[in-house]
């Protein structure tokens, strides 16, 4: 059975998915060709965190087309509704029609939706009593992607030892400076890392804003000699 497809003619909206769909398609195009695949080769990762990857890309975008063009409870010039379920609907002064309780006009879309929680830009699309679930479902596998993506990126940086064919962990002031170092020396531990970065060795502290950053002092074995 064919599923219904609801289109909103919204150029601003157009141009939300669009942007949206630009991100999830760099990342699932330039993630595994910088990261996962130079780290399969290498022996760092398995074929399945690869394969994993790409699954939840795929329920990813799948869950935004679905969210985008999936009906959001828009109300029906003739609904099916019994007059007894009918008693407590209340006319809707824009659109003139009536509407059951809990309803919302809808002026992007300009019509009533059953339910309406609110216009969402980024779908193109309201989020409504029909497709509130694929909206939940949106939110959960793009959260899923991102923090995949993030895992994989900080192991990458911080935890895996530098790519053997490529080393793409130094800066360019880096490989000019260290052209005749061998790039197999010892790396810092993501934990001296990130106490440089915030400023302190107390992890708790990490996650505090409103504090005032000081330098960390380094070791000399991991000082840079730029």
């Amino acid at each position: 059975m064919a599923l219904p497809i609801h289109f909103v003619v919204d150029p601003q909206g157009w141009c939300c998915v669009g942007v949206i769909f630009f991100i999830w398609l760099y990342n699932t195009l330039f993630v595994p060709r910088l990261i996962l695949f130079p780290r399969f080769d290498e022996g760092d990762v398995s074929a399945f965190v690869i394969w994993m990857y790409y699954l939840a890309s795929f329920f990813c975008v799948l869950s935004l087309l679905r969210a985008s063009t999936a009906d959001p409870g828009k109300l029906k010039e003739s609904p099916k509704d019994t007059l007894t379920d009918r008693e407590n609907w209340e006319l809707c002064n824009k659109c003139n029609m009536m509407r059951p309780k809990r309803s919302h006009h809808c002026s992007r879309c300009g019509h009533c939706v059953r339910r309406m929680d609110h216009h969402c830009p980024w779908i193109n699309n309201c989020v409504g009593e029909d497709n509130h679930w694929l909206f939940l479902q949106l939110c959960f596998y793009t959260q899923l992607l991102s923090g995949y993506t993030l895992v994989l990126d900080f192991c990458h940086y911080y935890y895996f030892l530098p790519l053997k064919s490529l080393n793409w962990d130094t800066t360019t002031i880096e490989k000019m400076a260290n052209c005749c170092e061998e790039t197999s020396r010892a790396r810092k531990p993501w934990q001296q890392t990130f106490s440089e970065v915030f400023g302190t060795r107390w992890k708790i502290l990490w996650f505090i804003p409103f504090r005032r950053r000081r330098p960390l002092r380094v070791s000399y074995y991991f000082a840079n000699h730029v």
